[in-house]
């Protein structure tokens, strides 16, 4: 490497860190209130190799914290798809009694269940790709990020129709409701029947 290359390099790992690592955990730490010691074990090795680097000047060390640099971020993905994956089922769970064909006049549900298929697939997929081990690292950094973009999408969409989601909860509850009292109602009708009925 020239020394503008070592510099570029060096530039574009502490940039990698400051804006798409630390960002990612602060989003996994948010969402799950924890630091994945993956991407800690990773983060920790490319600062070795920087201080090793800074210190020696030794090449290597620089292209090995450029390797864990970009297996942190793959972490990231992995941990980020695997949660908002969680938050999926959570919701799905949390509503599975609100008749979601209400939400945006029956548009709702249809796209939420597409955009669904498609993040499951894309992370099969990557998890497929890992296990096979017959691509390269950045092919299967580029499928995990896939898988990533599509589960951002999913629950951007999910979040962008709470208005949707809590017009549909609303109404379920309602027609629940009448539902019930429709029940009640006519429970006390046949008892009354049957006691007039008894009566005469």
């Amino acid at each position: 490497m020239t020394d503008a290359e070592r510099t570029n390099e060096e530039k574009n790992i502490y940039y990698q860190y400051i804006h798409t690592i630390a960002p990612f955990v602060v989003e996994l730490e948010v969402r799950d209130g924890e630091y994945p010691i993956e991407i800690l074990n990773e983060i920790r090795s490319v600062f070795t190799h920087m201080a090793r680097y800074k210190e020696n000047d030794s090449e290597r060390d620089l292209i090995s914290a450029g390797k864990h640099i970009k297996r942190g971020i793959l972490d990231c993905y992995k941990y980020l798809c695997v949660s908002m994956a969680e938050e999926m089922k959570d919701f799905r769970d949390g509503y599975r009694h609100v008749d979601m064909m209400l939400a945006d006049n029956g548009n709702f549900l249809p796209k939420l269940d597409k955009l669904e298929l498609c993040a499951k697939k894309s992370y099969v997929e990557a998890k497929k790709a890992e296990i096979r081990m017959d691509i390269t690292d950045d092919e299967l950094y580029g499928l995990f990020e896939n898988a990533y973009n599509d589960y951002s999408t999913l629950i951007q969409f999910k979040d962008d129709s709470e208005e949707a989601i809590l017009f549909a909860s609303n109404h379920s509850k309602k027609n629940m409701l009448l539902a019930v009292t429709s029940i009640v109602i006519g429970i006390v009708g046949v008892v009354l029947a049957v006691v007039f009925y008894i009566w005469k």
